[in-house]
């Protein structure tokens, strides 16, 4: 009998050969989009958000983050459609994508999806301790949103029979919500001087600048938006105060000087 052949052993395949890297989950597409949107990389951000879609068409989260995604790119029609099927998913819950469609909307229907979002943020309210942080910021946005339905019966529905009263029931709604909001009084400044009553709303504009005219200007999470306190150079010069104008100003040239409304 001939000699026996040793036992022959398998060797483990390397790592990688046969074996397909796991396909990432929803959740961390979402993720990554998020990273990427950070970076400003709209391109690779919207290539991974539709990953996400394409795995959950009804995933809400994924479809506006594409909406927002297509806005900063300057892809209006399909942004809206993306904000559009997340009301037809999820009517009552999210106000984020009705605050973006009460932008790009006009006049009245503009109003009605502001409204909407209202109704969203306070479904979230209720939710949620009433000192918290977490309702702070709800009170903070349905207090802006208030304000964007107050402007647009200042201008786009200001011949509506009804404007003034408008004006004056969503800018009570918005002090309700948080009066510590500047935005909420600088435009009730705009409401006194539109009813010729420049008193008044030079009282709403020193209650508007108490709110953030001392926090550290550098630290733009603290005070109103550029175009805000843009607006509010406006008023100043319309109430012929053109020192705390001039003042507001110089931090504004400071923050962007190739702006060509700050000049004019």
């Amino acid at each position: 009998m001939g000699p026996r052949r040793g036992k022959t052993t398998r060797r483990p395949a390397a790592k990688g050969a046969s074996q397909s890297k796991p396909e990432p989950n929803v959740d961390q597409l979402l993720a990554k989009t998020q990273e990427l949107m950070d970076d400003n990389d709209y391109g690779t951000a919207l290539q991974c958000v539709v990953k996400a879609i394409e795995a959950d068409e009804n995933n809400t989260q994924a479809l506006l983050l594409a909406a927002i995604i297509q806005l900063e790119t300057g892809d209006m029609e399909p942004a809206i459609n993306c904000l559009l099927r997340c009301v037809e998913i999820s009517p009552d819950r999210g106000f984020e994508k009705y605050m973006y469609l009460g932008q790009f909307a006009v006049e009245l229907e503009s109003v009605g999806y502001f409204q909407h979002g209202v109704d969203a943020l306070q479904r979230d309210l209720d939710e949620v301790p009433k000192e918290s942080d977490q309702a702070a910021v709800l009170r903070r946005k349905m207090a802006e949103a208030y304000v964007a339905m107050t402007e647009i019966y200042l201008t786009d529905c200001c011949f509506e029979s009804d404007a003034e009263k408008k004006c004056e029931e969503y800018l009570e709604r918005g002090c309700k919500a948080d009066d510590s909001c500047p935005e909420v009084h600088q435009t009730m400044a705009s409401v006194r001087l539109s009813q010729n009553r420049p008193d008044d709303a030079r009282e709403c504009i020193a209650k508007s600048m108490s709110l953030w005219a001392a926090k550290d200007q550098t630290d733009l999470s603290q005070i109103p938006t550029y175009e805000n306190r843009l607006a509010l150079v406006r008023l100043l010069l319309e109430l012929d105060d053109k020192e705390r104008a001039l003042s507001v100003m110089e931090h504004l040239q400071k923050e962007d000087d190739e702006n060509i409304d700050l000049w004019y």
